[in-house]
């Protein structure tokens, strides 16, 4: 929960920063960039790693709620 909330609050950050480089004193400006792209691989990476647990022919049981189109 806490990283989703510092997630969300990276993304204002970021745009405060890229617009004005010298809010963010001492931190570079590229930084934020790698936090995100962190943040990604990590939902990723958890994601990949939960699917290991799932055993084969489970039924998802959100499929009732997702949309065919």
């Amino acid at each position: 929960m806490a990283q989703n909330m510092r997630a969300a609050g990276m993304v204002p950050i970021s745009i405060v920063v890229y617009a004005h480089p010298d809010a963010a004193n001492g931190i570079p400006f590229w930084a934020f960039a790698l936090m995100a792209l962190g943040l990604v691989a990590l939902a990723i990476g958890y994601t990949i790693f939960l699917d290991w647990f799932t055993p084969p022919g489970a039924e998802d049981p959100f499929d009732r709620y997702r949309r065919f189109d």
